[in-house]
């Protein structure tokens, strides 16, 4: 009898906690200003902080839906997050119209790329990618013993499918490429990118990293690679909630691939997305409002930017991602230094365009004090 009496009075226990939890949400998404005042920033006539516009983060937030479902699901964090884990694969799942099974969760898209890689890599094996392109993949690739093959982007920064192509040989297993680029944010025509693909080896796979390309012009629908995983081709394609969704801090990604690809590549699991990480992924797949507006948000801004540069003659390349990437014609170890003295953080080097710069794009306001001290900057240094 006590020990009904002990589990009956820590379920009552757990549905106060969860209340509470349900106040406290209800607290930060109504009157924010309120509950967060406290803790606010000086916010005195001219002070601010640093622009962090240097890591590709989403400045306009996330689901106020995956913020409630994090703070109902704080009671239980002391359990494992198998149900959670469960739930977040079929919602995965049901967005992508593929079974179950061909889903793999990870913390953030990053795991997946260096699992494929170590999965695949052997000395005296290849993977062809793109310079200058996201590297974690083909770094992993290259410390467990495989070689890397790289091919740079033509004139208007963008995938020469065509040479790619020639760079494959006999010891070539994966051709690698991050559409949009990352740091160019170009992105690969669809039907050309298909017909590739196709066209390669079929021991060769294909892994397509789509972290950006919900912000691409036609978004996923026009040009995501995930059709042709349904068909059954030799395809990776990775995704993240870090960017449109905006859980960078929660750690949340996954893959798509086939069966036989999967049993592969989770031999060299490194874990799966913490719990609270869960409820929010499904959460932000049932928030349609918010992925509309910060789908929307990332264009108006960064055609902001854009406009800016044209009005002031810098050369970028197209940008389709969370990003803009210039020409500053400044080294950019010294064109960093000279942004961070006037509090403003921006990308790391991306070799072999040592004078260009990637910029995040965050907020309207954050975007607007960029573009002031880029074009002092700019003038100060004879670039414009």
């Amino acid at each position: 009898m006590s020990n009904i009496l002990e589990l009956k009075q820590g379920s009552r226990q757990r549905s106060i906690l969860k209340l509470g939890s349900l106040f406290a949400s209800a607290a930060l998404l109504f009157a924010p200003q309120a509950v967060l005042g406290q803790h606010e920033v000086d916010t005195d006539e001219g002070s601010r902080g640093p622009v962090k516009i240097n890591g590709n983060e989403n400045a306009f937030g996330y689901s106020q839906m995956a913020m409630m479902a994090i703070m109902q699901e704080l009671p239980d964090i002391n359990r494992y997050a198998w149900e959670e884990t469960r739930a977040l694969i079929d919602a995965i799942a049901a967005r992508e119209l593929v079974p179950a099974e061909y889903v793999v969760p990870t913390a953030g898209s990053g795991p997946i790329l260096q699992m494929t890689a170590m999965a695949y890599a052997e000395e005296g094996k290849n993977v062809v990618t793109v310079a200058p392109g996201y590297m974690q993949l083909v770094r992993t690739f290259e410390a467990f013993g495989g070689d890397v093959k790289t091919v740079p982007v033509n004139d208007k920064l963008e995938y020469d499918l065509e040479a790619v192509k020639a760079a494959v040989d006999e010891n070539t297993v994966m051709v690698y490429l991050c559409n949009p680029n990352n740091p160019t944010g170009t992105i690969v025509d669809p039907d050309a990118l298909k017909t590739f693909i196709r066209e390669l080896p079929p021991e060769v796979v294909a892994f397509v990293d789509e972290a950006y390309l919900e912000l691409a012009d036609g978004g996923l629908e026009a040009n995501s690679m995930i059709g042709l995983v349904r068909e059954g081709e030799n395809v990776i394609l990775a995704r993240t909630f870090s960017k449109v969704y905006g859980m960078a801090g929660l750690r949340v990604g996954y893959g798509i691939m086939k069966p036989d690809t999967v049993t592969k590549v989770r031999k060299y699991s490194m874990g799966g997305p913490n719990k609270l990480g869960c409820v929010a992924g499904v959460a932000s797949l049932q928030d349609a409002a918010f992925f509309e507006q910060s789908v929307s948000s990332y264009r108006s801004v960064r055609k902001m930017v854009t406009d800016k540069l044209d009005e002031l003659g810098v050369e970028y390349a197209d940008p389709q991602g969370s990003f803009v990437f210039m020409k500053t014609g400044i080294p950019i170890k010294e064109f960093q230094a000279m942004m961070e003295e006037e509090q403003v953080l921006v990308g790391r080097p991306f070799p072999p365009m040592l004078d260009w710069c990637r910029v995040s794009i965050g907020t309207e306001e954050e975007m607007q004090v960029f573009l002031d001290v880029f074009e002092k900057v700019m003038t100060d240094q004879g670039k414009i």
